[in-house]
């Protein structure tokens, strides 16, 4: 929960909410998106949402374009994740300290994603069978059923109540699914030293069966097998904290697959 990428890419989108964006860090957007190297992160979409975004409209059908492109490419290479993450930090460094992402240590953030990423991008691209709905968006659409339109203002307020202790009122019902166990089951394989940090809550709160590590049926994994160079490293030790992670810009996955009291 868990992607320094969507911090470092949404995150500069998000930013225009507040303030909008710095001509040199539209300049770094527009010319990554416009990149045949970078389509396996389908930054168009991203950055679409991120940038067209009201405010006060659900992100969600933009959360779905966006997942649903990036699971139809094949997986990035380590080194386009060091280009891509490089130009963000070089051309954003201002919008993204405007809303508390700290890109001091660059190297730190590359590294991280690059671990990350495998598993980020398997765990995205989880779909339900039953639904014919990827989970991302299925459990946005579960919290947003049970709380208020995730706009891009209320989701960052979901956040910083979580982040803060909060309670944020989002019943169990709407996260205790297939997909948030599945994700769990697939964050526990690939990042078992995160998923440890939550094994916890995610046991208290939809029972220990949750966390047992098994997948449960009807959950497809869809992101597209094709070869990459990209790899999760077990020589690379990450925790929460090495995530770095910035409230707003990891607003839509975290809502989805954190548990919330």
């Amino acid at each position: 929960m868990f992607f320094n990428f969507a911090v470092l890419l949404a995150g500069a989108g998000f930013a225009v909410a507040q303030s909008g964006l710095s001509s040199q860090c539209q300049s770094t957007l527009l010319n990554i998106a416009a990149s045949p190297s970078a389509a396996c992160l389908n930054p168009s979409g991203l950055i679409s949402l991120a940038v067209t975004n009201s405010g006060s409209s659900s992100i969600i059908p933009g959360v779905n374009t966006w997942i649903s492109g990036l699971c139809s490419q094949a997986a990035c290479s380590n080194s386009t994740l060091q280009t891509v993450v490089t130009d963000i930090i070089s051309g954003c460094s201002t919008d993204l300290s405007s809303i508390g992402v700290t890109t001091t240590n660059s190297t730190a953030i590359v590294t991280s994603i690059q671990a990350a990423y495998p598993t980020v991008r398997q765990l995205m691209c989880l779909n339900d069978t039953s639904t014919r709905t990827l989970c991302v968006p299925e459990v946005l659409t579960n919290i947003q059923s049970a709380t208020t339109t995730l706009s891009l203002n209320n989701i960052v307020a979901l956040v910083t109540k979580l982040m803060s202790g909060q309670s944020t009122g989002i019943p169990s019902s709407a996260v205790c699914t297939n997909c948030t166990k599945a994700a769990y089951t697939v964050l526990s394989h690939g990042l078992p030293g995160i998923a440890s940090t939550a094994q916890s809550s995610f046991s208290s709160e939809c029972g220990a069966n949750y966390t047992n590590g098994q997948m449960p049926s009807g959950i497809q994994e869809t992101a597209s097998n094709s070869s990459s160079t990209t790899s999760s490293s077990g020589a690379i030790a990450l925790s929460v904290g090495s995530l770095n992670m910035g409230a707003a810009a990891v607003a839509a996955l975290s809502a989805a697959f954190a548990i919330f009291a």
